[in-house]
C-alpha cells in the first residue's frame, strides 16, 4: 500500500484516540453531574422532612367591597346603588377597599418567625391599620388576623375593568409577600405570593359617565365574581445550605 494509506490511517488513528479521552471526560463530568443531583436531592428530601409545619389560608374577599375611611379600617360597603359620576368623582375621596383576611398557623414542635410584606397589615386598638411586620409563631400557635388590603380609588377600579374588557393585565393590584422560617441554620424557608385584584365596578348601562359596583347577576352570582383571588396560594420553598452564610441550594432543574 502507499504510504499515503498509512499516514491517512494513522491520523484517523489519533483523532479516534483522542476523541476516546474527550468522550470519557464527558462520561466522567455526567457521572459528577448525576452525584451531585442525587446528593441535593438527598439533601432536599432531609430538609422537607424537618421543615416546620406552616399553612396559610385566605378567606374570600368581602362583599360588596368596603369604603375606605380615614376613622380607622374599612367597615361599612357604600349604600347600595350608589354611583359615581365621571369626571367630577374621579379624586381620592371615592375609594373602594379590595380586602381579604389571612390566617398563619404553625403545626410545628418548633417556634416559627413569620414575616410580612407589601400589603399587609394588622389592626391597632383604634382599628386603624398598622405594618403586620414580624411576627413568631410559638408551636400550635394561630397568628392575629392579618389584612391583605389596599384602597383604590373608583378612577383606578375603572382602569382595571377597561384592561379586562380588553383582555389585558389588570394594572391595579393588591401585593403581598409572606415568608416563614425556623431558626435552623441548614433549613428551609416558605414563601407565599399573594396577589388580589379584579374589576369591582362598571358601568351603569346607557348612562354615559356613571359607575357602579357590579350587581348580582342571573347566571354568575354575586359581584364577588368581578375578583381574582386566591384561598391557598401556591407555596415557594427555599432550602438553605447555610442561612448565616447566605448559601441556597440549587432549585432541581425545571423548578
Amino acid at each position: 500500500m502507499s504510504e499515503t494509506f498509512w499516514v491517512a490511517l494513522g491520523s484517523i488513528g489519533t483523532t479516534l484516540a483522542f476523541g476516546g479521552v474527550v468522550w470519557q471526560g464527558y462520561l466522567t463530568r455526567g457521572a459528577l453531574r448525576v452525584s451531585q443531583l442525587m446528593t441535593a436531592d438527598a439533601i432536599r428530601s432531609r430538609l422537607d422532612s424537618q421543615a416546620p409545619g406552616v399553612t396559610l389560608k385566605l378567606n374570600p374577599p368581602p362583599w360588596d367591597p368596603l369604603a375606605a375611611t380615614n376613622m380607622g379600617m374599612p367597615c361599612n360597603p357604600w349604600p347600595n346603588g350608589h354611583t359615581w359620576h365621571f369626571p367630577a368623582e374621579q379624586d381620592g375621596a371615592n375609594r373602594l377597599v379590595l380586602q381579604q383576611v389571612l390566617v398563619l398557623e404553625n403545626l410545628s414542635d418548633r417556634r416559627v418567625q413569620a414575616r410580612f410584606d407589601g400589603d399587609l397589615v394588622v389592626a391597632d386598638e383604634d382599628r386603624r391599620p398598622t405594618a403586620a411586620g414580624v411576627v413568631l409563631l410559638e408551636p400550635g400557635e394561630t397568628s392575629r388576623d392579618v389584612y391583605l388590603q389596599r384602597g383604590f380609588t373608583i378612577k383606578e377600579l375603572s382602569e382595571n375593568f377597561t384592561a379586562k374588557q380588553a383582555g389585558q393585565e389588570l394594572p391595579h393590584k393588591v401585593l403581598g409577600t409572606v415568608t416563614a422560617q425556623d431558626d435552623r441554620d441548614n433549613g428551609s424557608t416558605d414563601r407565599w405570593d399573594l396577589v388580589l385584584t379584579g374589576c369591582p365596578v362598571e358601568p351603569v348601562p346607557d348612562r354615559d359617565g356613571l359607575w357602579r359596583i357590579a350587581p348580582w347577576q342571573l347566571t354568575e352570582g354575586s359581584g364577588l365574581r368581578t375578583l381574582d383571588y386566591s384561598l391557598l396560594p401556591p407555596r415557594q420553598r427555599i432550602h438553605w445550605v447555610s442561612r448565616a452564610r447566605g448559601i441556597q441550594l440549587p432549585a432541581p432543574d425545571g423548578a
